[in-house]
């Protein structure tokens, strides 16, 4: 079945490479737009991102909306010092051709919903501030979309705080809102899943030799963000946090989920941890959303280069069979 989509993002690296693996699976997932929105780094540099990568994999019929430029009520943190100071890693590509849509994402949100009520799957792969001004300025929103994806929070630790996943931590009061607006359905993919999903310096470097624009492109993204894995916590590779939400759309086997209660903190010194009751041991609680519990690592990275590279399927089964072994 066909997933319509529309993809709020803050590129950023992980954000970009998300991008690119959902464009390439066009048999699975049509993707009706971009919508921007302050997070990794400032919303004009991420505006600029997602044209970008547009361009580069040769998806120009995709429109972008610009959006939100600030969280609510919240001072900004960015995430630079792992996505660089344009938010892929140092590399300054700018769009050449595209242009975005004169109309702001959250109204372009506001009217895709009500127009396909019921047809559209909203995928938040940075913080929540436009999805909560869409629910603010249409009560109605929420009923219309017919499932959320997230990639954010964490249900036993976080990588702003001890307890705040980046996403909810840069707004977590747009989190908040949005977790209790009402949606039908929403799928949070926490640090829990994404911590699973790492590229080692081998899947890295099979990137370079394929040799693709896009291969090559993923590749230097990405070395800033996995020199900063190493600066800080001495691990070798990259963590695919959006990536895998990507990955998840396109092959739902991917993730073990369950239903949970999730409330969000929205100050002091647990803001943006998002607090999870696992509704099968708190009965009591209704569940608000399925959290993604584990991840099948092997299946994930199977849909990330076969989905993009399938011309060199020997290699790519050959170098991840002696990751996973």
């Amino acid at each position: 079945m066909m997933e319509r989509i529309i993809i709020d993002t803050d590129p950023g690296v992980d954000d970009a490479m998300a991008i690119l693996l959902a464009v390439k699976a066009a048999d699975r997932l049509k993707i009706e737009a971009l919508t921007t929105v302050d997070g990794n780094v400032g919303i004009r540099q991420v505006t600029d991102n997602a044209l970008s990568v547009l361009e580069l994999c040769g998806a120009d019929h995709i429109p972008v909306y610009r959006g939100a430029d600030r969280p609510l009520g919240k001072d900004v943190a960015y995430s630079d010092d792992f996505h660089g100071s344009d938010g892929l890693g140092g590399v300054n590509i700018r769009p050449e051709r595209l242009k975005t849509m004169e109309e702001p994402a959250v109204d372009y949100l506001v009217r895709a919903a009500a127009e396909h009520p019921g047809e559209l799957t909203l995928v938040l792969l940075g913080p929540m501030t436009n999805a909560a001004l869409a629910v603010r300025k249409d009560p109605g929103f929420a009923q219309n979309i017919r499932r959320l994806v997230v990639m954010g929070g964490a249900e036993h630790g976080g990588n702003m705080s001890p307890v705040a996943e980046f996403n909810f931590f840069h707004d977590p009061q747009a989190a908040s809102e949005v977790f209790q607006a009402g949606f039908k359905e929403i799928v949070m993919v926490g640090l829990d899943a994404t911590g699973k999903v790492y590229m080692t310096p081998a899947m890295r470097e099979l990137l370079y030799l394929i040799g693709t624009p896009i291969s090559r492109f993923i590749h230097k993204i990405t070395r800033r963000y996995t020199d900063r894995r190493w600066e800080i916590n001495r691990v070798m590779g990259c963590q695919l946090c959006d990536p895998l939400v990507a990955g998840y759309l396109i092959d739902p086997g991917i993730l073990t989920l369950e239903d949970a209660h999730v409330e969000i903190e929205t100050q002091g010194r647990c803001e943006g941890m998002s607090v999870v009751y696992r509704t099968k041991r708190y009965p009591e609680l209704q569940a608000n959303c399925k959290i993604a519990v584990d991840t099948d690592s092997r299946r994930f990275f199977d849909v990330f280069y076969l989905t993009q590279f399938p011309e060199y399927r020997t290699e790519i089964n050959a170098m991840l069979d002696r990751e996973f072994r």
